[in-house]
């Protein structure tokens, strides 16, 4: 069958050359349309109960996660000439496009009593800006009055002070937002200049959009890597141009399918599929070091082109096959995971494996056929003597000094074994970022003043019209708050009970002894002025229901990691029924920590799952090629202590259980299999034709094939290992774990192998 294909391709050449060509374009056009996500990634399942009530959440109270923060510390806001420009900054920033309502100490509401309309009206804290020191000591003096706005908006001991800009939806998830992102951060930074204090910004929005930029950047940055250190490596092998120039064609054009592929879908690029266009390179190369090594090989037993050509078709085209099978169901698995932007990843990447293995099956005979035969200078590196003297070495080792080899890697397992003992789960909402990196250290500052800025809430539903002015209900919500205060993760929460608090020390002429709930007297003549009450826009509005029957306890948290945030969540469910037992109230936790916590789970929970899947299929491809349960057995064993000693090396070095690292193992082990079917492919061969002689066929295999499996696994290591320079942890996670476990996989295949094969396969 290769022959007769092989055939066809130098045949029918200009046709071939031609469809690819106008697939090309097709794709190249649609790809030119490819956009970034300005979202935080979907992880959760849409069909998952937490985050469906979440997007219910969302609806009836508006978007928890719409804020941008941007804050000062170390000077006094109160000064007068800061204040004035602090309000002022507040005007510009509310003045900015896409930007609903900008919220500060400025722009606080006191309330007040008309006692002949019974209702309670709010005045603005600055009725105007301030005009002298004695002014502005007056409003820090109310403020301070005021335990509603305590550590709100301002922090008495630091000095420390926030603006909250909330976001239209329509700019909220929009290309739109860099350029508001930009507009805020000049202007901010003008008053930053101005008063010499550093402004320091945080929310999700901001993050997010940081993250947007940073992951642009790093798309042309670990390109432009990748194909540097893989044209330098194939032109330090095969000392030739054109080994180097035309599998970037190839690998060009792969590119422009994935990326058209990617738009046609209806896909975006996110964390993960950024890293499609570099991964092209490093999977490509390796086919093609596959191919022109096989091609090199023949035309020395030969010194014809075309048969060598062909001969290269027949005898590697189904090992690479099955290399790039086993590699796209590495990264192919992650569609059975209930996880959006794993299933993105997965099916891009796995189409992306078929189509580089297409256009390499296809275009490289096409191209050889073209170009004048090999030189000698070119296939000089088959007869590399460091390359020989060291596979020499390792067929020693392998063959006669198995014993050696097998108490050696018995004893690495073992402590290997002790390291994944240590391993934990954990992950951070800024987990990717450098603690180094402004966005960590800025969260850090709001952590520090305000205990954080994630949001966290707790939904208490009274199940009657007007339940929420019910005094007893309103007693078991402030016992909710203060059980969730009581956490030292937690800042001061928002609830309607702080403003009945604030309404009732208002109705006393702002007598802070007064700030409390009402009693059964007062809840009489306060109840008038209740109903009408509405707290202005993004402070206490959306705290209740227009039915006033549900009330939402909103607070904000430290970014604490996923293995604390599961303990907060089981302590609540544990002290929220005690404290709601009789009362007819039900409660629900949700808000984007929640959410969070629920997608790492899912991460780690499927992708684990994506592993065993991998497996399970990589090994029926094993047992359907050799239909042998000892070379099942054989091929496995190697790859699989590639895992245990990476697993290893994460528990020893405290590299935690997380996405990016669980990831690794699927993505790993589909790819580092690849050497195992190689060597044991050319093994059956050659111990065929040398009538059983295991020794003798061994030492051939390693010989033909050490060359490509080296220097395939010398690329995929360097070129995972560029992901070593990204600004995003899970990315540097993700290619120095997974450029450890091919290295090691490449080890333990030409080593452990031949060991097992001299013991096992005597039949």
């Amino acid at each position: 069958m290769w022959l007769r294909f092989s055939g066809f391709l130098i045949r029918q050449r200009v046709a071939i050359l031609i469809v690819i060509g106008l697939i090309s374009a097709f794709m190249g056009f649609h790809a030119r349309n490819i956009e970034l996500s300005y979202d935080f990634p979907q992880v959760v399942p849409l069909s998952d109960p937490d985050y469906t009530y979440y997007r219910k959440f969302q609806k009836q109270f508006g978007e928890d996660g719409n804020l941008i923060i941007v804050g000062i510390e170390g000077k006094d806001v109160f000064h007068l000439d800061i204040l004035r420009d602090w309000y002022q900054l507040g005007e510009k920033l509310n003045s900015v496009h896409g930007i609903d309502t900008a919220i500060s100490i400025s722009s606080l509401v006191s309330i007040e009593k008309n006692t002949e309309l019974r209702k309670f009206k709010l005045n603005a804290l600055f009725p105007h800006i301030p005009t002298s020191q004695d002014e502005a000591d007056s409003i820090r003096a109310r403020l301070k009055a005021m335990p509603f706005y305590k550590n709100l908006f301002y922090n008495d001991s630091t000095n420390a002070t926030y603006m909250a800009l909330r976001l239209e939806r329509k700019v909220l998830f929009s290309s739109e937002r860099e350029k508001l992102i930009e507009d805020v951060t000049r202007i901010a930074d003008a008053f930053g200049q101005k008063h010499e204090v550093e402004v320091h910004y945080s929310g999700l929005p901001y993050i997010r959009t940081i993250y947007a930029h940073k992951l642009k950047d790093e798309i042309n940055t670990f390109l432009g890597l990748s194909v540097l250190i893989t044209s330098l490596i194939l032109l330090l092998f095969f000392r030739g141009f054109n080994n180097v120039i035309f599998p970037l064609i190839i690998i060009a054009l792969v590119m422009v399918w994935t990326m058209g592929l990617i738009v046609l879908l209806g896909y975006k690029l996110t964390l993960l599929t950024a890293l499609i266009p570099p991964l092209i390179v490093i999977i490509g190369v390796p086919n093609f070091i596959y191919f022109v090594n096989s091609y090199h090989q023949e035309y020395r037993k030969h010194e014809q082109k075309v048969l060598a050509i062909t001969r290269m078709v027949q005898s590697i085209a189904q090992v690479v096959f099955l290399n790039n099978a086993t590699t796209a169901i590495g990264f192919g698995v992650m569609f059975f995971v209930d996880s959006p932007i794993l299933t993105e990843f997965g099916v891009v990447a796995f189409l992306m494996i078929c189509f580089t293995y297409f256009l390499m099956l296809v275009m490289l005979p096409i191209v050889f056929s073209y170009l004048p035969p090999p030189s000698p200078r070119n296939i000089r590196y088959l007869d590399n003597k460091l390359m020989n003297r060291f596979l020499r070495q390792i067929d020693y080792f392998g063959q006669k000094r198995r014993k050696v080899v097998l108490i050696a890697i018995s004893c690495i397992t073992l402590v290997s074994l002790v390291g994944i003992s240590q391993l934990k789960a954990l992950g951070y909402i800024l987990d990717d970022v450098p603690k180094t990196d402004k966005l960590y250290t800025d969260l850090q500052f709001y952590e520090r003043n305000f205990k954080g800025i994630m949001p966290f809430e707790i939904i208490l539903d009274t199940h009657k019209k007007n339940g929420l002015l019910n005094l007893a209900n309103l007693h078991k919500i402030e016992e909710v708050q203060d059980s969730l205060e009581a956490l030292p993760e937690f800042s001061q929460t928002l609830s309607i009970v702080d403003v009945v608090k604030f309404a009732r020390q208002s109705f006393y002429n702002g007598s802070v002894s007064r700030y409390g709930l009402p009693d059964v007297s007062e809840q009489i003549f306060l109840l008038p002025y209740l109903r009408g009450l509405k707290m202005k826009k993004g402070i206490g509005n959306a705290l209740v229901d227009s039915t006033l029957e549900i009330s939402r306890v909103s607070g904000k948290m430290a970014d604490v990691g996923s293995l604390r945030l599961g303990k907060i969540e089981r302590h609540l469910h544990k002290v929220l029924p005690k404290i709601l037992e009789g009362s007819g109230i039900s409660y629900r936790i949700t808000g984007y920590s929640l959410i969070f916590l629920r997608g790492n789970h899912y991460l780690n929970l499927n992708l684990i799952y994506s592993l065993a899947l991998a497996i399970a299929l990589i090994t029926i491809v094993i047992a359907w090629l050799f239909k042998s349960a000892r070379l099942v057995v054989i091929t496995l064993i190697p790859n699989f202590l590639a895992l245990i000693i990476t697993g290893g090396i994460m528990g020893f070095f405290h590299i935690y259980l997380k996405p990016s690292s669980v990831l690794v193992f699927s993505i790993a082990f589909g790819i580092a299999v690849d050497a195992s079917f190689h060597f044991l492919v050319k093994y059956r061969l050659a111990r065929a034709q040398l009538g059983g002689d295991i020794s003798t066929a061994l030492t051939n295999t390693l010989m033909e094939t050490g060359f490509s499996i080296v220097y395939t696994s010398l690329i995929l290591f360097f070129g995972f290992g560029i992901f070593c320079f990204s600004n995003f942890g899970s990315t540097i996670a993700l290619g120095a774990l997974t450029a450890i476990t091919i290295l090691s996989a490449m080890f333990t295949n030409i080593i452990l192998i031949p060991a097992l094969l001299t013991v096992f396969d005597k039949k």
